[in-house]
C-alpha cells in the first residue's frame, strides 16, 4: 500500500495543478487508458473499426456502425462516461470532454462546483464535423449535425443543426420526402 502511495504522489506531481483521477478509475487503468488513447487518436491510415475497438478498451461505450476519424481525443481521464450510439459519425480533430478541472487557485475561488464530471451522450445518427469540442454533461440529439469548429456547451435537440462558439441552433432538419 505504501508503494502505491509513492507512485500516486509521483503521478500527481506530474499532473501540475490538475487532480489525478485515481479514486474513480484506478492508477493502472488510468495510465493504460492514456496509452491506448495515443493509439486511438492517431492520424495514420488505420480504420475506424480499429479506433472504435481501442476506444472500447478504454471504456467508451460505442454502438454499431460508428465512424471515428483520426486525431480525436475522447476524454483521457473518464472515457467511461462517453456514450456513442449506433450510426454516429465523428470526423477528425474532435474533443469530447467528460470532466472539467480548473487550477488549484480557481478551485479555491470558485468552490466545489467548479470541478465538473458528467457524461456525454451522442445519440443515434448524429454527425459531428471536424474540430468540434463537446463539453461535459452534453447530450447530442438523434440525427443532429454539429458544424465544423463548434463548441457545444449545452444539449442539442434531435433533428437540429448547430454551429458556432458557443454552438447555437442554425435550423431544424426536415425529413426528405421522396417524390
Amino acid at each position: 500500500m505504501k508503494k502505491l502511495n509513492i507512485i500516486e504522489s509521483f503521478a500527481q506531481k506530474q499532473m501540475g495543478s490538475a487532480n489525478l483521477e485515481i479514486e474513480s478509475r484506478g492508477l493502472f487503468k488510468s495510465f493504460l487508458s492514456k496509452w491506448l488513447q495515443v493509439v486511438a487518436m492517431t492520424r495514420f491510415p488505420v480504420g475506424s473499426k480499429f479506433r472504435c475497438a481501442i476506444e472500447r478498451l478504454r471504456g467508451v461505450k460505442i454502438g454499431k456502425h460508428v465512424f471515428l476519424g483520426g486525431g480525436n481525443i475522447l476524454d483521457r481521464a473518464r472515457p467511461d462516461l462517453i456514450i456513442i450510439e449506433d450510426f454516429v459519425s465523428i470526423a477528425g480533430g474532435v474533443y469530447i470532454l467528460t470532466h472539467s478541472n480548473p487550477t488549484t487557485p480557481l478551485r479555491e475561488i470558485l468552490g466545489p462546483t467548479s470541478h465538473k464530471v458528467a457524461p456525454v451522450v451522442i445519440k443515434r445518427g448524429a454527425w459531428i464535423a471536424v474540430n468540434v469540442v463537446i463539453l461535459p454533461g452534453v447530450t447530442i440529439g438523434e440525427n443532429s449535425i454539429i458544424a465544423t469548429g463548434s463548441v457545444v456547451m449545452k444539449d442539442v435537440p434531435p433533428m437540429t443543426i448547430v454551429g458556432g462558439v458557443p454552438a447555437k441552433e442554425i435550423k431544424k432538419i426536415t425529413p426528405y420526402n421522396k417524390p
